[in-house]
């Protein structure tokens, strides 16, 4: 029997506990090539695979470039590189300059066709395919139980769990189909808060019993769809009891153990949510008392693979409160520490003695062991996997960041998902020639995630209305010394001429707001979770001081605020193709569906 009583850790055993973690991480990469010291890192740690961002796509050609790149550093015999991306559709898309933006998963819902869910993702999951991607960050399999939720929204299929799950069903095996790997996120489910566990750690207080016949639905009949992966989320499930366990899921091993593993039967990979987000951090902090180091806590609670979608920096500049005490350039250090390690072979061996005398790493290299073999068994489906046919040549090839393709079945779904809840009969169909301004209107609560393109969406409209103008974004509203209420605009840089108000600063408001005689203002209403009661009051007032007869939503489904007289259109989106089927109804060219369109995802 091992007795580790007295028994000290060397500093290279350490050190290689510490390596064998890193096997364990997915990293986010700093620009469109490796830097140096990022060959440098990957090459020495060996970790599971990368996420690309925005941030790394610049045309076709530079990303397979990349992910070659990637793949030369990380493939090992039958196992490849995880190459992933969060490209789930709206404004989560982060190959959309290359391959176009899906629908959002509600636009998808709201058609009532599950069908469309697979189409949809065998498309997207092609494009992903021929590009050397294997691993998309969806679907997200959270059902939109709390409108104040500034994550879920748009990115879920709707509300209810048992069509939410068949819809996850089959984008599951859309994804399958096109050749890419799939992970179901935010296990158990972020639906039941308001809270943003990118800003705070959230709790949910339901019980294990009430979990499995609401959130935790889709996440099931994911695992019984052949899901590859499962994302576990920063949200602190009490399971309804007392006590006073604050880990979150990500750190929860009842839930990955006991529900996930053992109820579920899920044998497949475990992954973080990304831990920059502060529902990571804050329990990090609190637990263990750093901002960093902690995290691998997660792969001992039962996940496979730490995901940071932040770059591994050059420097690192360590402080002693407020004064800098050394700045460690990480590149060197890798190297140094490369050449002090002269034979690798060695440190299994010295793992394995190791764990012979301290039963603390005998348990812990069972743990990784364990969870490597379900990493390596991914890596190995994701080298089968081989890419589509590419057609033609990669020679001639222009950037594609303003030339996206957009998919046939994407406008499809733009065509059947718009939702027209009430039309005042004096502006649908409108003509050409009738001057509108179109006025978005947005509530961020952080910057968590991206913002709508409502630039790309209005452009959009405006080719098919050519007379009519558009504002910078609104973002808030004051009252002037009169007490008459202004809007608050967005550092826009250019807008339109508003007589009485040119906008030139990052955040102004427009004292004297005033619209051209005979132009009627339309509201593009774009926000994610619930704004305060007061934003809601203001736009009120706001649209009946100016007349509004008509609103788009493009953001949360959000509607109580909206005057009774003027209509509203729901479009569940704002990319391109949103805007030429939202054109195409304005016109009356088509006609949107019926509230009972938007029934089926509220």
């Amino acid at each position: 029997m091992n007795d580790d009583r007295g028994t000290e850790l060397s500093p290279d055993i350490k050190f290689h506990l510490v390596r064998k973690i890193e096997c364990h991480k997915v990293i986010g990469l700093t620009e469109y090539e490796l830097l140096p010291h990022e060959a440098k890192y990957l090459e020495f740690h060996r970790l599971a695979g990368v996420i690309l961002f925005e941030r790394n796509i610049k045309s076709v050609p530079q990303v397979r470039e990349l992910i070659e790149e990637v793949n030369e550093k990380l493939s090992d015999g039958d196992r490849t590189a995880l190459i992933m991306v969060d490209h789930e559709g709206d404004f989560v898309s982060e190959l959309s300059g290359l391959i176009g933006v899906p629908p959002s998963a509600m636009a998808i819902g709201a058609t009532g066709d599950p069908t469309l869910a697979y189409d949809v993702a065998f498309e997207t999951g092609s494009a992903m395919s021929k590009l050397g991607v294997n691993v998309v960050l969806a679907p997200v399999a959270d059902c939109f139980l709390d409108q104040a939720c500034s994550v879920t929204g748009l990115r879920t299929f709707g509300r209810d769990p048992e069509r939410v799950a068949e819809f996850v069903d089959r984008t599951i095996r859309g994804y399958r189909d096109a050749g890419v790997l799939t992970c179901a996120k935010h296990f158990p489910g972020h639906g039941s808060t308001g809270e943003d566990s990118h800003e705070t750690l959230p709790e949910v207080k339901k019980s294990l019993d009430e979990l499995r016949t609401s959130d935790l639905v889709p996440f099931r009949r994911s695992v019984d769809a052949g899901v590859d992966m499962m994302m576990m989320s920063h949200i602190v499930f009490s399971f309804g009891d007392s006590s006073d366990r604050n880990e979150p899921a990500s750190f929860d091993r009842r839930l990955m153990s006991q529900v996930l593993r053992d109820e579920f039967g899920f044998d497949g990979v475990v992954i973080t949510d990304a831990l920059e987000m502060e529902g990571a951090r804050a329990h990090v902090r609190a637990k263990y008392g750093g901002l960093t180091g902690g995290f691998e806590r997660s792969i001992l609670a039962g996940s496979d693979l730490l995901l940071y979608s932040s770059p591994v920096p050059e420097r690192m500049d360590v402080q002693a409160g407020d004064e800098p005490m050394i700045a460690v350039e990480v590149m060197q250090t890798i190297i140094d520490t490369l050449e002090r390690i002269v034979d690798r072979s060695r440190i299994d061996r010295k793992l394995k003695e190791a764990a012979e005398r301290h039963e603390g790493v005998k348990n812990l290299l069972g743990i990784l062991d364990m969870s490597e073999k379900r990493v390596d068994a991914l890596r190995e489906r994701a080298a089968e996997l081989a890419p589509l046919p590419q057609r033609g040549s990669d020679e001639n090839v222009i950037n594609l960041d303003n030339y996206a393709v957009t998919p046939a079945i994407y406008k499809s779904v733009a065509d059947r998902s718009l939702v027209l809840l009430r039309d005042p009969g004096s502006f649908v169909p409108v003509t050409a020639d009738r001057p509108c301004l179109l006025t978005p209107i947005e509530y961020i609560p952080g910057e968590s995630l991206k913002r709508q393109n409502l630039g790309v969406f209005i452009d959009g409209i405006r080719r098919n209305f050519p007379r009519w103008a558009s504002t910078a974004p609104i973002v808030d509203f004051e009252r002037d010394d009169d007490d008459i209420l202004q809007p608050v605009f967005l550092s826009p840089e250019t807008t339109d001429k508003i007589t009485g108000a040119t906008i030139e600063h990052s955040r102004v408001r427009a004292d004297g707001f005033e619209v051209s005689e005979g132009t009627s203002v339309v509201p593009v209403f774009s926000v994610r979770g619930t704004p305060p009661e007061v934003f809601f009051a203001n736009l009120t007032e706001f649209c009946e001081r100016h007349n509004v007869p008509f609103v788009l939503v493009t953001g949360w489904p959000l509607l109580d605020w909206i005057p009774s007289s003027a209509g509203c259109l729901v479009t569940l989106g704002a990319s391109a193709q949103v805007a030429a089927a939202v054109s195409a109804v304005l016109a009356g060219e088509t006609e949107a569906r019926p509230r009972e369109g938007l029934d089926t995802v509220l």
